[in-house]
Order: structure tokens, then C-alpha cells, then sequence
């Protein structure tokens, strides 16, 4: 049995299901695209961790917000620095960590949102810079005789390639950071 629909109509379904299929891949490529960001800062934080971990190195993480204007300074005066790069990328494995975020992230055996893993490590401020041992345990130091397990607020450039050294050379096992900056 053959079908015999005007030309016109005939026109009308392809336009229409040409539409449809437009349709759905915008939708598909927007769920793509939703399930990429929602998944970024877990990817981020735990491949970083896998990978300080398998390059026996520290792991740093800079946690942050949105509308922090220090966070924004510290990114553009002492993150920028190329002595800084150098030493991180030689000696450290970096990572953010927006502690405003809601992506969830496996650390130690546990979940946490992005917001929970920053009170996790006691951030009370931003930009608030936390050290990772290798085999992921959180690096607790002295600072001025009292135990410390980040460091809070922005540094200048100087400063903070002095803290940088503190840990990389392991100081924080039995030296005060006060003596240091």
C-alpha cells in the first residue's frame, strides 16, 4: 500500500521532525554539559589527591569563594608568580576548592558537598590554604605554639614562597611557621 501525501504535507512532517531532533540535541548537549560541571570539582579534588598521592607529594588546596577579593588578589599577585608556579608544579599538586560549592566529593572514605569538606578542615575564612600529606591525611603544624591545620588569610608573594619552602622541605614536622614568615 502506497502512500500518497501531498508534497506540502510531506515537507511539513520532515520540517517538523527535523525540529524535534534539533530539539533534542540541544537538550542532550545541555545535559551533557550539567552532568560535566556537576562532576568537575569532584574530578578535580580527587584526581588531585590520587595524584599527590602517586607522586609522593603535597597536596595544596586553596579553598575560596566566588566574591572574595583577597581570594582574587592572592590568585593574581602570589599564584601568578612564576617562582611560585615553579615551586608548586616542581614540589606540590595543586587544587581549589570553593567552599560556597555544592559538589559532592569523596575524601577519606567519606561524602562531602564542597561546603562541608571546608569546615571539615576548619576554614573560617578565604582564602584559607590547606596541606595534604601524600597518603591524604590533612597537615597539622605549629604556628607561634599553637597547632595549627591551615593557614588563613591572603600572603604576599614573598611570604607565601617561604611557606611553600616550610613544607616542602618538612619543616612543619618540627618547626614553629612563626619563625619562618
Amino acid at each position: 500500500m502506497e502512500l500518497n501525501l501531498p508534497i506540502p504535507k510531506l515537507n511539513s512532517l520532515k520540517k517538523e521532525r527535523n525540529n524535534k531532533l534539533k530539539k533534542f540535541g540541544f537538550l542532550a548537549a545541555f545535559i551533557v554539559l550539567l552532568i560535566s560541571s556537576i562532576t568537575s570539582a569532584q574530578n578535580a579534588f580527587e584526581d588531585a589527591l590520587a595524584k599527590a598521592k602517586s607522586e609522593d607529594k603535597i597536596l595544596i588546596v586553596d579553598v575560596y569563594t566566588d566574591w572574595c577579593g583577597w581570594c582574587k588578589k592572592m590568585d593574581k599577585e602570589a599564584y601568578s608568580n612564576q617562582d611560585v608556579k615553579d615551586l608548586i608544579a616542581g614540589s606540590f599538586v595543586f587544587v581549589k576548592l570553593n567552599a560556597e560549592g555544592t559538589d559532592k566529593i569523596k575524601y577519606n572514605g567519606k561524602t562531602y558537598t564542597e561546603t562541608e569538606l571546608a569546615a571539615y578542615f576548619e576554614v573560617t575564612g578565604y582564602p584559607t590554604t590547606v596541606f595534604i600529606e601524600p597518603n591524604g591525611k590533612q597537615i597539622e603544624f605549629n604556628y607561634d605554639k599553637s597547632k595549627m591545620k591551615n593557614i588563613p588569610g591572603y600572603f604576599k608573594t614573598d611570604e607565601f614562597k617561604k611557606i611553600l619552602q616550610y613544607f616542602k622541605d618538612k619543616k612543619y614536622k618540627d618547626t614553629d611557621l612563626s619563625t619562618i614568615v
